[in-house]
């Protein structure tokens, strides 16, 4: 995880904070996106390794899509703690 230390010197929390939202938005509309292509098995006559093959790949997307949301989330949440304490 990146963790910037808020200073007077530095970037603010809303600069730090901001792009960090404007991206999980992103991730959330790029989600949505390849939900629309998740593979189905009718696209996959006769081949049936394939479509769990392909699937997997998939689901694997989503999940690292997932992952990287909630980090950067993670990563905002610590900012603005930061700029609470101050």
């Amino acid at each position: 995880m990146i963790r910037p230390t808020l200073n007077i010197n530095g970037s603010s929390a809303f600069d730090l904070i901001d792009p960090r939202r404007d991206a999980m938005d992103l991730i959330n509309e790029l989600i949505e996106a390849l939900k629309q292509v998740t593979p189905h098995g009718r696209d996959y006559i006769c081949d049936r390794e394939r479509f769990i093959a392909d699937r997997n790949t998939h689901f694997d997307r989503l999940a690292a899509l997932h992952t990287l949301r909630e980090e950067l989330l993670d990563e905002a949440l610590h900012i603005q703690q930061q700029g609470e304490n101050q």
